[in-house]
């Protein structure tokens, strides 16, 4: 073979070693890295709202055309790519989305491709949000007519507000307590009632913080053929205001984030507020000591006026549910034995109901009220604020009374009491009204933060009240919020009334630019004429609402929404939404207190018009101001009684709540056969 045909060979081999060598359409891979979507928390069962993505280079330059494939856990917090493999784009870029199982907790996803080393994902599957929640107010019983009734339970959400079904298709569960019935006709008892996902819905506009929550139950004897609709005011993503909004009743409550489920040991004050077998209000107040589930505490009693201080009892808490549920065996105070179920809020608040089905002498029947830690150290006279802001309202039933007002109190030593105080405050009792009034008397506070406050005129019969010192870092009216107003007391009437509620600490300077802000309200309004006569429950109409404030005029786009089952209003039972709310106070005067004019002058707090077409009615208002961020109302016409809240709104955080604001669809809804 000649040189030519040699060097001819040499050259094609080359070439075609050359042109194997770059005519691959996989280039070699040296990096591939998470770019995005690393860091993300979803919901069980959610989708996470942004694309994982790979990026993947070779010789420092985008890759296109590279398979990556990701992989997550196969057992326990895991989710599923989708798809499981994708191609990189021209810049390098390949992305899936990812769906939670249906674990909670912190796991890794990595991608990879031949010829890299693996890249890692961080992500998190949350737990839904549970809401313990609880209302008290009137249920419009068919056969007994208006008679007292208390809920408490909880809720949970996924990321988008629908409600969030567990294994067993539920979403929460409550305890539902009429006090309806005589001794020989079941009492309206359903305990541990499943709140089914399926009918359930809720519907925020976070804009304003005012939706609709929707809870279909087990048990079709409760709300309208086993569906009850709230109305549900929220101030901050984790803590609303709530009213029954169906015709089947109507009442007032709160609903908050549960951050435990279970309460820590440690010392509670607590109060109840309800009815007794024999129908009349009876109340409670006072403290005990949780120890490993065992309850030792000290308690007062007001039962339709009979007062009984300072009696012993002792429980057993048994174990909490997966919705912070407890059993509270074993407590009988002053005669009374109580059937007490408690959902928890967090460590020091816990939600309490008594559950006793009635029909015995003696025996509970129908409570709600709270509890909350006291926190570590000891009481004395110094613990009140320099001022202290309450506001206490009878039950539905009976006694149909609301008072506030500001005490500032001034420790002593050497006498036999604590200190003495002065004071304005307004009461209104079955139309009977006080408006600033002033008062005076004593105190006194033992270490265990059980107190006594004698009070010397000024507000009508209220002439002695228990007080129960709590936590200084709990804020009572909005317990997950560590801002705001702090610390401060549980209060019991232990005159003649049977009122109960809290007091708080004021703020040192008071002035009306403290009330420009945007506030969600509320109040549980009773009718309260004179004329009626002692021991008629009256007729209760509730609302929740928003309202940007300036210069102590409520804003043109103030609403809220109206349950009226026994037309107070506007004399046909109706439930009303996007009811405007108007108004403007004066104030505030040395006690933080402001007042709205008359009905029929200028600036009077003013409800309407009252659904379509429907007349304007209006209120004598008075507030009392415990800071910026918490207001207390009273409504003190001769024919109403009630007691409400100001509560300044996070409008940052209700814009960025994740919940459904499509209108609520009740078609979903199956009417049930009513028990």
């Amino acid at each position: 073979m000649n040189r030519k045909i040699y060097l001819i060979l040499a050259v094609v081999t080359c070439l075609a070693f050359l042109t194997g060598c770059s005519s691959s359409s996989t280039p070699k891979v040296v990096a591939i890295t998470a770019s995005g979507g690393s860091g993300q928390t979803a919901t069980i069962t959610e989708a996470f709202a942004n694309a994982l993505v790979a990026n993947v280079t070779s010789g420092g330059t985008p890759a296109s055309g590279v398979t990556v494939t990701f992989s997550a856990p196969s057992s326990g917090a895991s989710c599923t790519p989708s798809p499981a493999t994708a191609t990189t784009d021209s810049s390098g870029n390949a992305s899936v989305t990812c769906t939670a199982d249906s674990t909670a907790g912190t796991y890794s996803v990595t991608a990879s491709a031949t010829g890299a080393t693996s890249a890692s994902f961080s992500e998190t599957n949350a737990p839904p949000t549970v809401f313990t929640f609880y209302v008290r107010g009137l249920e419009n019983n068919a056969t007994f007519g208006p008679v007292y009734y208390g809920i408490v339970g909880a809720v949970a959400f996924d990321s988008t507000g629908k409600v969030f079904p567990d294994a067993s298709g539920n979403c929460g569960e409550q305890d539902y307590n009429d006090g309806g019935g005589t001794a020989t006709t079941p009492y309206g008892v359903t305990a541990n009632d499943p709140i089914l996902a399926t009918g359930s819905s809720m519907t925020v506009d976070t804009t304003t913080g005012l939706g609709t929550l929707v809870l279909a139950t087990a048990d079709t004897g409760v709300g309208v053929a086993g569906v009850e609709t709230f109305a549900v005011q929220f101030v901050n993503p984790s803590h609303a205001l709530i009213t029954q909004f169906d015709g089947s009743a109507t009442s007032s409550g709160s609903m908050d984030v549960q951050s435990a489920t279970r309460p820590s040991d440690g010392n509670f004050a607590f109060t109840l507020s309800g009815m007794d077998s024999g129908d009349f209000a009876i109340d409670y107040g006072g403290i005990f000591a949780l120890a490993s589930g065992a309850i030792t505490g000290t308690a007062d009693v007001n039962d339709d006026g009979s007062v009984t201080q300072g009696v012993a009892f002792t429980g057993t808490v048994g174990t909490s549910d997966a919705y912070g549920r407890s059993a509270i065996t074993g407590v009988s105070i002053n005669g009374n034995a109580l059937a007490l179920v408690s959902y928890a809020v967090g460590p020091e608040v816990i939600r309490i109901s008594d559950m006793d089905a009635g029909g015995t002498a003696g025996a509970g029947n129908a409570a709600i009220g709270s509890a909350y830690g006291q926190g570590a150290g000891t009481f004395d006279n110094t613990k009140l604020g320099t001022a202290d802001v309450f506001g206490i309202e009878a039950n539905s039933w009976g006694r149909l009374y609301a008072a506030t007002g500001r005490f500032a109190p001034t420790p002593t030593s050497g006498s036999t009491t604590d200190g003495t105080f002065t004071g304005e405050g307004d009461a209104d009792e079955a139309g009977n009204v006080i408006g600033a009034a002033l008062t005076s008397g004593t105190y006194t506070v033992a270490s265990n933060g059980y107190g006594r406050m004698t009070i010397s005129g000024g507000l009508g019969s209220i002439t002695s009240l228990g007080f129960y010192m709590t936590d200084s870092a709990l804020n009572l009216s909005d317990p997950n919020n560590t801002g705001g107003v702090l610390g401060g007391a549980l209060v019991l009437d232990l005159s003649n009334d049977g009122l109960t509620g809290i007091l708080v600490p004021q703020a040192a300077t008071l002035a009306a630019t403290d009330l420009n802000n945007s506030y969600s309200f509320g109040a549980q309004n009773f009718k309260a004429a004179p004329s009626l006569p002692r021991g008629s429950p009256g007729w209760e109409f509730d609302y929740v609402g928003q309202a940007p404030i300036a210069s102590l005029a409520f804003a043109s786009t103030a609403v809220g929404s109206i349950n009226d089952p026994f037309g107070f209003l506007n004399g046909t039972a109706a439930a009303y939404s996007a009811v405007p709310f108007a108004g403007t106070a004066t104030g505030p005067d040395a006690a933080g207190r402001y007042a709205f004019p008359a009905p029929g002058t200028t600036g009077n707090f003013a409800i309407g018009p009252i659904g379509t077409g429907g007349p304007t009615d209006a209120f004598t208002v008075a507030m009392y101001e415990a800071g910026p961020s918490l207001v207390f109302t009273i409504d003190e016409d001769s024919l109403s009684v009630s007691l409400g809240t100001l509560q300044m709104q996070n409008a940052a955080a209700l814009k960025a709540m994740h919940v459904q604001r499509a209108p609520l669809r009740r078609a979903t809804i199956k009417a049930k056969a009513k028990k």
